[in-house]
């Protein structure tokens, strides 16, 4: 389930999260829906899994905590990503393809590392009402020049590249595993950058247009943006995330979580022992060997008669008497 005004994608048909639209003020509108849908969760799957973007977190917060209360449960867990808009709508439906097959524990870690996986930006036309990301001196002063442009990159490192005829493209330091595809949604924005710029730099087999995101706008603190979004669509693509996302059952409530704290119970979890590693023996330093004597004799001549036990599978002769 994906809290906020987060439309779908529909790129994955097959599924897609349920959504509740949840105003700043938490005035109480689609508080019932939210706990319909919960308790339908409840029921199906005896778990909950409730996302919203970490940068409007104050309404959502208020609702998982009083939706717990009301269903008396802790089988409802958040999940708060920061993702740009159209980046946490896919991640969204993406897990909502995945509930059926794995454990709400797991799908819960997924969460966090397919937001990793995916690269998240947009071009806008000013970054001085940006909050999200970092802009420095000289790009608030950039945005007061004529016909300038700039990439943002949210995900999964924030960056702010001014647009130039010499360096359209900031240099791509993340790419998903081929074949990448990219997703776009605009709003009075440069589409053509977008498809002749970032899409031949990013090596993308194909960028589909979406339905507008309400939310990105005040995201990208503009009115005018191209917001992208760059994932893999390799078939194996999320086999390889849950294969890759280590989990252990939760010391309180058994739940499976790769997490340090569980998000169901809360419990914190041990970190998983490290095998001490074994330290080699020092080799021994080898005795040194003694000059040979003037005679040519390496030590002393062996005894007359028995010299020991005899080696091990050799049977040892009977002494006689004359």
């Amino acid at each position: 389930m994906l809290l906020g005004d987060i439309p779908s994608t529909d790129v994955i048909r097959e599924a897609k999260a349920e959504r509740v639209h949840v105003t700043p003020a938490f005035n109480g509108e689609n508080v019932p829906h939210f706990l319909d849908l919960a308790a339908r969760g409840l029921r199906d799957r005896e778990a909950v899994v409730v996302l919203y973007p970490t940068w409007r977190p104050e309404a959502a917060t208020r609702l998982i905590r009083f939706a717990r209360g009301i269903l008396r449960t802790d089988r409802i867990a958040a999940v708060p990503l920061a993702l740009p808009p159209l980046a946490l709508s896919l991640v969204a439906d993406q897990l909502a393809f995945m509930a059926p097959h794995v454990a709400p524990g797991v799908l819960v870690s997924v969460a966090h590392r397919l937001a990793a996986g995916v690269f998240a930006g947009a071009w806008v036309n000013s970054v001085t009402k940006l909050e999200h990301v970092q802009a420095g001196i000289g790009e608030h002063v950039s945005s007061y020049l004529t016909r300038t442009g700039f990439m943002v990159s949210a995900v999964p490192w924030p960056n702010i590249h001014r647009i130039t005829s010499a360096h359209p493209v900031a240099p791509i330091q993340f790419r998903p595993l081929d074949p990448v595809i990219v997703l776009a949604t605009q709003q009075d924005g440069d589409a053509d950058w977008l498809q002749s710029r970032f899409q031949p730099a990013i090596g993308a087999v194909s960028m589909t247009f979406t339905a507008h995101q309400p939310l990105s706008s005040a995201y990208w603190g503009t009115r005018k943006y191209a917001e992208f979004v760059a994932f893999s669509g390799h078939q194996q693509a999320l086999q390889n995330v849950i294969k890759d996302t280590q989990c252990r059952r939760c010391s309180w409530c058994s739940e499976p979580t790769a997490l340090s704290i569980c998000p169901f119970c809360f419990m914190a979890q041990p970190q998983p022992s490290v095998a001490p590693t074994r330290q080699q023996p020092a080799a021994q330093a080898a005795a040194p060997r003694s000059a040979p004597p003037a005679d040519g004799s390496f030590g002393p001549a062996p005894p007359q008669g028995d010299t020991g036990p005899p080696s091990a599978g050799v049977a040892s002769p009977a002494h006689t008497s004359h």
